[in-house]
């Protein structure tokens, strides 16, 4: 055997050594991308699963949600009613104050907060002098440009409307002698007086309490506002 022969046939062994070792990683490759694929098969369902109970999980525990707001509801309910009766039942003195007061204890106001409005109503009151402001009262027909009155540095504002004398445009200021409405603005609300002059009003401010009494005017078309300040 010549040195040609021999180079072949160990270049022959050798091509036949690498294609085994390649056969063999390539199944081994095979055999794992198998198996993962497999894993995560098994992996997707159990997630589905999982997934399927926790909406399931969720779908009851909003019910028991619903459930205890109709009970809480039910039980407010009865408690409110419960608590009227205990209130109300016994003396007939003060029946009426004893209804409201049962109301707003249902209602969910705080006693303390219902204390210290009786305190108010009975404390005694360090008042400044009454102050006059003039403002003019809008019609159907007539918006004076002064509809607007701001008292206290914008803490409280004013706005009335009355009818009209005659409902003409050639008469638009308003009629002194039917009621008009007086609309409060403060705090963010808005209160709303429908009642014939003089009106007088208390506002109730923590521990300030603000008087208003409004009344006619010598100007036709206007009313007086006369308003102070109480220190409780």
């Amino acid at each position: 055997m010549d040195y040609y022969e021999t180079q072949k046939k160990y270049r022959k062994k050798s091509f036949k050594v690498f294609a085994n070792i390649f056969l063999k990683v390539l199944l081994v490759a095979i055999s794992i991308l198998i198996g993962w694929r497999i894993g995560a098969s098994d992996r997707d369902i159990l997630l589905l699963e999982n997934e399927k109970k926790l909406k399931s999980f969720e779908a009851s525990i909003l019910n028991l949600e619903e459930q205890l707001v109709s009970i809480k509801l039910k039980l407010k309910e009865a408690n409110r009613a419960l608590r009227e009766k205990n209130i109300v039942e016994g003396k007939n003195y003060g029946f009426e104050a004893k209804k409201v007061l049962a109301v707003a204890l249902a209602n969910g106001i705080s006693e303390k907060k219902i204390i210290n409005h009786l305190r108010i109503l009975n404390a005694k009151e360090n008042c400044r002098n009454f102050t006059s402001k003039e403002m003019s009262v809008s019609t159907e027909n007539f918006i004076p440009p002064n509809s607007f009155l701001t008292l206290l540095g914008g803490g409280l504002r004013l706005k009335a409307q009355g009818e009209s004398i005659d409902n003409s445009p050639d008469k638009p200021f308003f009629d002194p002698r039917k009621p008009i409405n007086v609309s409060l603005i403060y705090f963010g609300g808005t209160e709303t007086l429908t009642e014939k002059l003089p009106i007088t009003k208390k506002i109730y401010a923590g521990k300030f309490v603000i008087n208003l009494i409004i009344k006619r005017s010598n100007v036709r078309g206007s009313i007086i506002v006369n308003y102070n300040t109480c220190k409780l």
